[in-house]
């Protein structure tokens, strides 16, 4: 293992030879598919800047994204994304995107991406994606 990678010196960034987060290709498919994921319905992966990686597996998933606002005259934080996953009670798997902005009166729903895992029925698509527009 290199030395340089597990330790960090005062002499600048920690070298690493890990090709995470930013030579990764977008949805590339890393599935575990053991018997003990099952019940898991949804995983997030989230690398963020010089953070710690952070992974997590649940029935359900409320990522929101808030970035530095100004308005009247005060910065705040405000939440501009939310992506939202759970379960419908037909067994569908929902992901919801959804775009916050304080100058609505409602936040809009950009897409909507669905899929059934026990559906068996080949004749259908793996994932429905749903792109209209819609202010919840």
């Amino acid at each position: 293992m290199d030395v340089q990678a597990t330790k960090k010196t005062g002499n600048g960034p920690i070298k690493s030879t890990s090709s995470a987060p930013y030579t990764s290709r977008v949805g590339e498919p890393k599935l575990n598919t053991s018997k003990s994921l099952d019940n898991q319905k949804f995983k997030v992966r989230c690398h963020s800047g010089n953070s710690v990686h952070h992974e997590l597996a649940s029935e359900s998933v409320l990522l929101q994204i808030e970035q530095r606002i100004r308005r009247e005259g005060r910065e705040e934080m405000w939440v501009s994304l939310q992506v939202k996953c759970d379960e419908k009670e037909d067994g569908t798997l929902a992901v919801q995107v959804v775009l916050c902005n304080p100058d609505w009166d409602e936040p809009l729903r950009i897409a909507s991406i669905q899929s059934n895992p026990k559906n068996g029925n080949a004749a259908e698509p793996v994932l429905r994606c749903d792109l209209n527009q819609k202010e919840l």
